[in-house]
């Protein structure tokens, strides 16, 4: 027999209306959303872990759904973001812009935003996943890169690269689904890798069906995904049994090919925080010597910078204005301090450019040479959408990378000669300007470095604004080395002669090599591009690979039923109350929902998954006052039927219902319904039939009468309610109030002596210290 045992940890009085409440299955952890938008995490005793705000005013929160290993939840916000948000730090690990809702009542786009989001876990360990293969083992293969902590100064990089690094060493295979209210579900492996999205109006072969998506789920192995769904325009509810067998199937080629994506995602957030720091390292430096060469052009003609740097070198007497500029502007001292800085700033480039882009663009191209050989394995994975032309070419972007990060390191090389001889010059310049003396090895400059001088000047301000256009408004730009150039979303100005490499010699005297040639690549069409425009092109390659927004990922899937639920239109679909739950040992769906018409019934539906066919139950039943009666059969005359205010499934074998007490409308009732009970008084029904399952004809059972026996609910006093959470996994309940600022939080399944002995405990503690508990309450609420 069921004891309804339940231990209240906490009442609380909240700050900000409460709008939805899921509770964590792996962790004592219960995730709110207010009327505010705003995300709230609290663990059982009520301590607050973090808040995190909307991603905007305006937003609220539509849905939430927990990954199953409880480390990251799921938000779906009204204006059609989905964000991943981890749960030791609230950090954003991924964000997706999905569908938005019609701010027009008769816009055409028909968007309606986010309905609902789920997160299912495939049971049982992949082969893939838990034996070691030598052969999938990178690390024997690649240098790990340097960590990123110690270069970057983002501190969100580290957040990134450990969310990457979970993807990768999963043992069960974890689906996201969203739910749009346009009728279309968006699949996503372990929450990054977009599978593919299900269009129900072609799974349905209902083209011009208008559908609202109200709740996913799938079986325990990814074979069957039942859905609950609106029909927009009769406004009737629909229940669809869709045979997606193709992700039970295929599991092991999707854990492969999401697991590598994983990886390279991780690489390209390491790839853009590297170019980040090799970007600011030159900017840095950089930035308070240009200003100078500026502020030196506006006293001089168009060209006069380098002009007269140029007569300096040739005749060894400075202009005027020239002097001026080198004795009060730049001093000694500074050009001394400039001359440090920029070595350790090329120093740092040269480092991150060895020991990180390229260590990163050799990784791209191993992973990426690994999902091409799963490409020519057609009957494996072209299912997934890959398509070896694409990876091909995303190889090839990742070769283009790779040449101009060791073109940028012979710039490097030659900037750095450069630089050195340039400041060192300058600086005899300055000091014989003060009559200073100067050592004799500084004084010397040979015939090599005084043409390296020459070359570094004559481009020294020859190179124009984004327009090619030198307006008196707009100083001409300087360009104090070649580096800088490769740092610029622009094409190069000054390209690099290649034509002695004898590899270019080899590809022109032989061309054919290249034709249709997916192994060697001409680098020919990239000679102009900036390192910042190679990187560019490298991960928009790389996004085709995954990109499949114009695969058509539908026929993968056909409706096994489609079963209509409920004649009667509904209302507002948002107050639809709602629960599913699949039963792995039984292989049964089993759906329920409150009338929406008489909110006094209750809808029960349940699917045994067999091999050849499915069978179905269904029963519509409510629970009259006559419960609340116990075992005294002289007063089971309480005809009246309680309202329902909330249901949700507690585990396959229980569903907790919230009901509104017959005489006291103060207090609730909450019930743990065996489904055993609902089971056995659910008759069969023809899952093929045409005719809908509920309507207005349909008489609801009394399950009063049936439970009087069973010690299956409790009255809780003083709380009128209004929505529930609860989780068989964590044996946990939460209750909120009809104001929503008021929730009782319950620990489960407690046996009724020790109960008792709490409860008994607990009215002595609150009679004789009732004040300064009211007084404890108070202060804080106030701070939550």
């Amino acid at each position: 027999m069921y004891h309804c045992g339940m231990k209240q940890m906490e009442e609380r009085h909240v700050a900000n209306q409460v709008d939805l409440m899921v509770w964590s299955n792996r962790l004592d952890l219960l995730a709110l959303s207010n009327y505010k938008g705003e995300i709230q995490i609290h663990r059982l005793h009520w301590q607050k872990v973090w808040n995190l705000s909307p991603p905007r005013e305006n937003v609220t929160v539509r849905c939430m759904a927990w990954r199953p290993d409880g480390k990251a939840l799921s938000i779906g916000y009204s204006c059609g973001s989905v964000f991943i948000i981890d749960i030791e730090d609230k950090e954003v690990l991924d964000k997706y812009e999905l569908e938005h809702e019609a701010l027009e009542e008769f816009d055409e786009s028909k968007h309606y935003g986010i309905t609902c989001i789920a997160w299912a876990a495939r049971v049982g360990a992949l082969e893939s996943a838990t034996e070691y293969n030598f052969y999938d083992d990178a690390s024997i293969f690649l240098q790990k890169p340097p960590s990123t902590s110690s270069n970057f100064k983002n501190q969100g990089t580290e957040d990134n690269v450990k969310f990457c690094k979970e993807i990768q060493e999963p043992t069960q295979l974890n689906m996201l689904l969203i739910g749009y209210g346009s009728g279309s579900i968006y699949m996503s492996i372990f929450g990054r890798y977009h599978y593919g999205t299900i269009c129900l109006a072609q799974v349905t072969k209902d083209e011009c069906g208008e559908y609202s998506i109200v709740d996913i789920n799938l079986s325990d192995d990814f074979s069957v995904m039942q859905v609950v769904y609106l029909d927009r325009v009769t406004k009737h509810i629909f229940l669809s049994l869709i045979n997606t067998s193709v992700l039970s199937a295929y599991a092991e080629e999707i854990f492969v090919v999401a697991n590598r994506h994983g990886q390279i995602m991780q690489l390209i957030t390491y790839l853009d925080q590297t170019m980040t720091s090799i970007t600011e390292a030159w900017e840095h430096i950089l930035l308070e010597m240009d200003t100078k060469m500026a502020y030196y052009a506006t006293f001089v003609p168009e060209g006069g910078v380098s002009a007269d740097l140029l007569e300096l070198l040739m005749l060894g007497v400075p202009s005027d204005e020239l002097e001026i500029f080198l004795l009060q502007e730049l001093t000694a001292k500074g050009l001394k301090k400039f001359g440090s800085s920029v070595e350790l700033s090329y120093s740092t480039i040269q480092k991150l450019v060895l020991r990180q882009l390229n260590i990163v663009g050799q990784h791209l191209t191993y992973f990426l040479s690994e999902l091409r050989g799963l490409t020519r394995i057609p009957d494996r994975y072209k299912i997934l959408g890959l398509e070896e032309t694409t990876v091909t070419e995303a190889i090839r972007a990742c070769c283009a990378f790779l040449n101009k990060s060791l073109e940028l390191q012979q710039v490097i090389d030659v900037s750095m000669r450069n630089y050195k001889a340039f400041f060192r010059w300058l600086f005899v310049v300055i000091v014989r300007l003060l009559d200073e003396q100067t050592p004799s090895e500084i004084v010397k400059i040979n015939q090599q470095e005084l043409g390296h001088i020459a070359e570094f000047l004559y481009n020294f301000d020859n190179v124009q604004g984004e327009n090619h256009v030198g307006t008196p408004d707009k100083p001409v730009k300087f360009n104090l080395e070649r580096l800088g150039q490769y740092l610029q979303d622009q094409e190069l100005t000054k390209i690099p002669d290649d034509d002695d490499s004898p590899w270019q010699k080899f590809l022109k005297d032989n061309s054919c090599l290249l034709k249709d040639n997916d192994t060697i690549f001409s680098m020919s069409e990239f000679k102009k591009f900036s390192l910042i425009q190679q990187q560019k092109f490298l991960k928009n390659a790389i996004s085709n690979v995954f990109d499949f927004s114009k695969k058509d990922f539908s026929k993968h899937f056909s409706v096994l039923y489609n079963i209509k639920c409920h004649e009667n239109q509904v209302g507002d679909e948002n107050n639809l109350k709602i629960s599913q739950i699949f039963d792995a040992n039984q292989q049964q769906f089993m759906m329920t929902f409150v009338d929406p018409i008489n909110k006094h019934d209750i809808c029960f539906v349940s699917t045994i998954l067999k091999e050849k066919s499915c069978s179905s139950t269904a029963v519509k039943y409510s629970f009259s006052g006559n419960l609340l009666k116990g075992g005294n059969i002289e007063q089971l005359n309480y005809q009246q039927n309680m309202v329902v205010l909330d249901l949700q499934f507690y585990s396959p074998d229980y569903m907790s219902v919230l009901l509104e007490h017959p005489e006291n409308h103060e207090n609730s009732v909450f019930i743990q319904l065996p489904l055993k009970i609902a089971l056995e008084n659910a008759p069969d029904f023809n899952i093929k039939s045409k005719s809908f399952v509920f309507s207005e004809k349909s008489l609801a059972k009394d399950l009063s009468l049936l439970l009087l026996d069973q010690d299956v609910y409790k009255v809780l006093d003083k709380m009128h309610g209004y929505r529930i959470a609860v989780s068989g996994g964590r044996k946990v309940a939460v209750v909120l109030s009809r104001t929503c600022r008021k929730v009782r939080v319950f620990e489960m399944e407690i046996d009724g002596e020790e109960e008792e002995e709490i409860l008994d405990i607990t009215q002595r503690s609150n009679n004789s210290t009732c004040a300064s508990d009211q007084q404890n309450i108070t202060n804080e609420d106030l701070t939550i």
